[in-house]
């Protein structure tokens, strides 16, 4: 047996660690000269997106025996719509770093691999590598390696501008927005990577050419919220931009012996945009139909559950006006709507839907 993966970021990753736990090793094939994701930024894990693991860093440890060390776990997540706050707090996940931080996820994981060798700056595809391997596991991060073979239905495409920010921080504390002036049908957030440093970052989808063109004076409003949100000002570091990324999920997991993972399997979640638990189990998955110890079309179908979840709620979202949003966070200060959110034994993604049902059929 002879495997392939093409992408060194989470999903690649974890398969190459999971294979090599069964004594098995891979090729791994990552075109840039290292690895990392390519922008320098935090991002959120958290249960909200995939029930019921409450806690993804003892469930990786403890069911897979994959290691995994956070910048800072997260307590309390504020919701800010234009004229109203409120906050849900618990054992709500964790903040990772992504990119060329030492510490981030792709780099941990990478420090796991004893035999598995990864060639830097290889463009590697997946016609010439399917000639030469049995398994190939498809890990670019980008949906259009897996529209080269299948369908891969595209949700949606977003706009993100963002940057690393200096300024006076409390670690496991979130903040998030919800204002269509500055992100429509879309969201801000604030991630904290230390007292003094953090990730803000405006996501929205790519609806209107207007908004793609506002996406400067969108982010200059979003800077000035946050000051005045956290009651002070607030300074950029190191700015960026996307756009056109790309949120779905491939019609089939596996064709003949390639596996799609992560992005190119669908692991982005509509709703909040993140995707490393979805990630780096698709990895796992992967790893364990090829040792002869699951069928990922079967393992994979709780991921379609989450991303499908996630989609139906995030439509939901895109649906509600300024005042409706208003109204849905001011309903999060009473006690019992806060734990039906926040319930651990209940789908958190569920618990938000029955929160905006009633708003959104009005």
């Amino acid at each position: 047996m002879k495997t392939a993966i093409i992408g060194a970021g989470l999903a690649g990753l974890s398969c190459a660690v999971t294979l090599e736990k069964h004594g098995h090793t891979a090729d791994i094939f990552e075109h840039q000269n290292e690895i990392g994701f390519r922008y320098e930024i935090a991002q959120l894990i958290t249960p909200i997106l995939h029930a019921p693991v409450n806690d993804s860093v003892k469930f990786f440890s403890e069911t897979y025996d994959i290691h995994l060390k956070p910048t800072s776990n997260v307590q309390k997540i504020y919701v800010h719509s234009e004229n109203e706050s409120a906050y849900v707090e618990g054992n709500i996940g964790f903040i990772n770093m992504r990119g060329e931080y030492e510490e981030s996820y792709e780099k941990q994981l990478a420090q796991q691999l004893v035999h598995s060798k990864i060639h830097y700056g290889n463009h590697a595809t997946h016609e010439d590598i399917s000639k030469e391997y049995t398994h190939v596991v498809l890990a670019t991060g980008d949906p259009q390696a897996t529209q080269q073979i299948q369908t891969y239905d595209i949700a949606l495409a977003s706009a993100f501008a963002g940057a690393i920010v200096k300024g006076d921080f409390v670690r496991n504390e979130v903040h998030t927005w919800f204002n269509n002036d500055f992100a429509p049908k879309g969201m801000g957030y604030l991630l904290p990577h230390s007292k003094t440093e953090a990730t803000l970052v405006i996501v929205y989808p790519q609806y209107e050419d207007d908004w793609l063109q506002k996406r400067n004076e969108f982010w200059k409003e979003m800077v000035k919220q946050a000051s005045r949100t956290l009651n002070q000002e607030i300074t950029i570091e190191k700015e960026f931009t996307i756009a056109d990324y790309m949120v779905g999920k491939c019609y089939y997991p596996r064709i003949g012996n390639t596996f799609f993972v992560g992005n190119c399997f669908g692991a982005t979640t509509p709703f909040l945009g993140f995707g490393q638990t979805g990630s780096i189990l698709s990895g796992i998955y992967a790893a364990q139909d090829i040792c002869g110890l699951g069928n990922y079309e079967e393992l994979c179908k709780p991921l379609y559950k989450d991303y499908d979840d996630s989609l139906v709620l995030r439509r939901a979202i895109e649906g509600l006006s300024n005042h409706q949003m208003d109204l849905v966070i001011k309903s999060l200060h009473n006690s019992m709507v806060r734990k039906m959110v926040t319930e651990p034994n209940m789908s958190v993604l569920k618990g938000l839907s029955h929160l905006l049902k009633p708003f959104t059929s009005k």
